[in-house]
């Protein structure tokens, strides 16, 4: 024992106590010094590598690591340590109690503890960041039951388990598990590594304690796997030989068609200081087992007498922990699939050929309330209401011509009289030999799911006539405005005209600009109307929404006044959207408005943005959205809010709660109509007194728009005589643009319809440089009549008019490149000015 007083012993702070008590108690370990590593289990991989030095230092002492999974050879590695001749097993508990109580603890969600860890639990769940009610979430999710392994070394542990077990509301246990194991773990560690190498014969009960050896094969019998009866072989031959080296080789797993290897009873290692002995049963030879660097060699055959027989317990014991495993596996599978049958919510139902129920599960108790006893013996079609065909004895005669049932819906009765509708599906039962015997059902009560089906119908259907009611409304919003824009070109156009002739001093001056002023706000509404009926035309380029919120904000802020605050939260990297940047900007504005008529006493504006996915389930909850990619900004306020009445149409054209002469109805119309001509949609939602949100969704694109500077007055060329063919079926408006034209320097050629444009081109002889023509015309539109004219006259250049688009020019209202347009009603300068700009380009 002379290097006992020379021992240094490295321990984990949790069990120090328990490593203590043990050198105290211990004349063998009584000199030893006792040092703590500074991490534990939580901080070996985060700060604990590298920063202790387990060698010796040059001194005499030699080194005892005691240890848990904290250590493993991984980590043990990445420290430079040898774990050989050390205490280090995958689980630190396995110190102080048996392996199988560990696992079986664990398995059952146990959070095991020891009494060294007990005493700073409330340091330890600092350290970890955890607040009471984390600490309780993160236990809850992963943890059924403390249970405190006592080793009995501190008197408040019992207090300290109560405490924290309240502090995270959960059950706890103490199992009394003592020193001893630990102890005689040590003390043997310890004999083996100082014991000389050559050494009188030990005596007889050095080899076996008979006691011990009987105790130690009864545990080794009662192993319940596998893995745990080779771990208790290794145990026995390394408590009773104290080899260098003990290792298992597993060759023979038992599988069907699997030959066993064959093996002598015993082989000498290379080294002559063991051997090798097969662990047979019965002639299958379950493994080996590798005995090498034995501590007195010179007695390997008394070693090896002692080690045949027990090998042949052992690999008993192998096998039978084989065989129970492999029946636990079947057993459990069983137990597993019987208890999905009793515990599913669908009612599975076993049942003779003739339809007498012959098994009840908890899931057909609770749909149809009838206990098993009620049921057992009866035909199963007393479940059906009377009026109900009975599809049961359908089924169940298809099953018995060897046919499959396809699934039906049915309707079934409980105790209590409630009907249920249910999904049926009949499967056959067969025999070893394959001979279908009787039928097992499957009932899926799907009351809920149909009544969900039901209601999510209904709202589509109430989308659709709103979608459709809508729609309605601007194709009669779309078509008024047509002629009213022809009517309004012919007011403006003339007022233009008069106020050039007239001086500001006459009075005639004055009528005319309130004529003009009044057409202006009449042209503002009607292009209203066309943004609600998705007949404006759009000019769309690529647009990052929260670029175009930021840069308008300054606008909203100045409109909506200082008493409401506006909130940002706009995301960055969006993709873009395709968009017209000007009808945007009109969005943002009129539903600023909105917000701002909403808080009259002042409120918040929010507006967020960020990138969405519509999947299949909400795109089946709401009408015409489509799955894919999507662009969303919400706007929010804190205002009044308001009913559901007043929500359904608040993109009615006209409908508004504000009083007479504060507001025209058309803002969120407008609102609306924009963001279907965009391919989007928008929804609100809102009570009164919690304030509103819209949220609008704009696809994304991955198409770049493209973005025309317009070129400034000053750069235009003046009018040098150049002829234009001027084509509008609207005798008022015609003579106007032909005046105006003719006024400013052109050569006019005017038509009253398409034959009168071709005809009138057909006979004039000169270059006709641009054709302004209407686009909706009798008989053939300004498209066609474009199309026929150019295979006459290459290089013609036109410019297209409507009140508003259809089809014609546009795709959806999105003009195609290339494409020149001019909205009516316009004004003369508005007139001139796109002449110029297409005859330079």
């Amino acid at each position: 024992m002379v290097m006992a007083d020379k021992l240094r012993i490295w321990c984990c702070p949790h069990f120090k106590d328990e490593v203590e008590a043990i050198v105290a108690s211990s004349p063998l370990l009584s000199s030893a010094e006792i040092t703590t590593y500074p991490f534990s289990c939580l901080q070996i991989g985060q700060n604990g590598r590298g920063k202790i030095d387990f060698s010796s230092n040059g001194s005499d002492y030699r080194d005892l690591i005691i240890g848990g999974g904290c250590l493993n050879k991984s980590i043990a590695k990445d420290l430079g340590l040898d774990l050989s001749g050390s205490l280090v097993p995958d689980q630190c508990f396995y110190l102080v109690t048996s392996k199988v109580l560990v696992d079986d603890y664990l398995a059952k969600g146990a959070y095991l503890l020891t009494p060294g860890w007990l005493k700073n639990w409330q340091k330890q769940i600092a350290d970890w960041g955890f607040d009471q009610k984390t600490a309780r979430e993160f236990f809850r999710e992963t943890t059924k039951k403390l249970v405190l392994l006592e080793t009995g070394v501190r008197d408040s542990s019992q207090t300290d388990l109560k405490d924290l077990a309240r502090y995270l509301d959960l059950p706890s246990e103490s199992i009394p598990v003592g020193l001893e194991m630990l102890k005689l773990s040590l003390e043997h560690l310890v004999l083996a590594q100082t014991r000389p190498r050559e050494a009188v014969a030990p005596p007889d009960r050095f080899f076996a304690d008979n006691l011990m050896l009987v105790d130690l094969l009864n545990d080794l019998l009662s192993a319940g796997r596998e893995e745990e009866a080779v771990a208790r072989v290794m145990e026995l031959f390394h408590l009773l030989f104290a080899p260098g080296v003990l290792d298992y080789k597993p060759l023979f797993s038992g599988q069907p068609g699997e030959k066993a290897p064959l093996l002598d009873e015993f082989n000498w290692t290379g080294s002559g200081r063991g051997f090798e002995i097969a662990l047979k049963h019965k002639n299958q030879v379950m493994g080996s087992l590798i005995l090498d660097d034995l501590a007195f060699a010179q007695y390997k055959e008394r070693y090896l007498a002692l080690a045949l027989p027990l090998s042949k317990v052992c690999a008993l014991a192998i096998k039978k922990a084989r065989d129970l495993e492999e029946q636990k596996k079947v057993q459990e599978a069983i137990r597993r699939m019987a208890g999905i049958v009793e515990s599913s919510d669908d009612a599975i139902i076993g049942k003779t050929l003739e339809g007498v129920i012959v098994s009840w599960n908890q899931g057909a108790r609770r749909i149809y309330g009838y206990e098993k006893q009620e049921v057992l013996g009866k035909h199963v079609s007393f479940l059906l209401p009377q009026d109900q065909p009975d599809e049961i004895t359908r089924m169940l005669e298809k099953i018995r011509q060897g046919k499959s049932a396809d699934p039906v819906e049915t309707v079934w009765v409980s105790k209590e009289g409630r009907l249920s509708d249910v999904s049926l599906q009949v499967s056959p039962i067969r025999d070893e030999q394959g001979r279908v015997v009787g039928a097992s059902s499957i009932a899926r009560d799907i009351t809920e799911e149909k009544q969900r089906a039901l209601t999510e119908r209904k709202s589509l259907e109430a989308q659709l006539l709103q979608a459709q009611k809508l729609e309605s409304v601007g194709r009669l919003a779309g078509g008024i405005a047509h002629d009213f824009n022809n009517l309004l070109a012919v007011v403006l156009g003339y007022c233009e005209l008069s106020l050039e002739d007239v001086p500001e001093s006459d009075p005639t001056y004055y009528n005319l600009t309130q004529i003009s002023q009044a057409a202006q706000r009449a042209r503002r509404l009607t292009r209203q109307l066309l943004a609600f009926a998705r007949k404006q035309v759009l000019s769309v380029t690529s647009v990052d929404l929260s670029e175009a919120v930021s840069e308008f904000i300054g606008m909203i802020k100045r409109l909506i006044g200082e008493d409401v605050k506006i909130e940002l939260d706009l995301a960055g990297n969006l993709p873009q959207i395709l968009a017209d940047r000007a009808m945007i900007e009109q969005v943002l504005l009129n539903l600023a408005v909105n917000a701002r008529d909403a808080m009259p006493k002042g409120g918040v504006l929010a507006l967020s943005t960020s990138q969405v996915e519509l999947d299949e389930g909400y795109s089946a909850t709401k009408f015409a959205v489509v799955p894919g990619e999507y662009v969303m900004i919400s706007v929010s306020d804190t205002g009044e809010g308001m009913d559901e009445e007043t929500r359904q149409k608040i993109f009615e054209p006209f409908f508004s709660t504000k009083g007479p002469g504060q507001g025209t109805g058309l803002g969120l119309a407008t609102v609306y109509g924009i963001v279907k001509q965009h391919g989007g949609n928008i929804w609100v939602y809102s009570e009164p007194g919690q304030g509103t949100v819209f949220k609008i969704y704009f696809p994304v694109t991955k198409i770049k728009g493209q973005v025309v500077s317009a070129p400034k007055e000053e750069d235009l060329p003046m009018v040098e005589g150049e002829v234009v063919l001027v084509v509008e079926d609207e005798k008022e408006l015609r003579e106007l643009i032909c005046c105006v034209l003719t006024k400013q320097g052109y050569e006019v050629l005017c038509c009253e319809g398409p034959e009168t444009a071709l005809a009138a081109a057909a006979q004039y002889e000169d270059k006709i440089d641009l054709m302004l023509t209407d686009v909706v015309m009798p008989k053939m539109n300004g498209k066609e009549l474009y199309d026929k004219l150019f295979v006459q006259r290459p290089g013609l250049l036109v410019v297209f008019m409507s009140g508003y688009t259809e089809d014609v020019i546009a795709n959806q209202g999105i003009l195609h490149n290339g494409i020149n347009f001019l909205q009516k009603p316009f004004s003369t300068k508005e007139l001139h000015r796109k002449l110029r700009v297409v005859l330079s380009a």
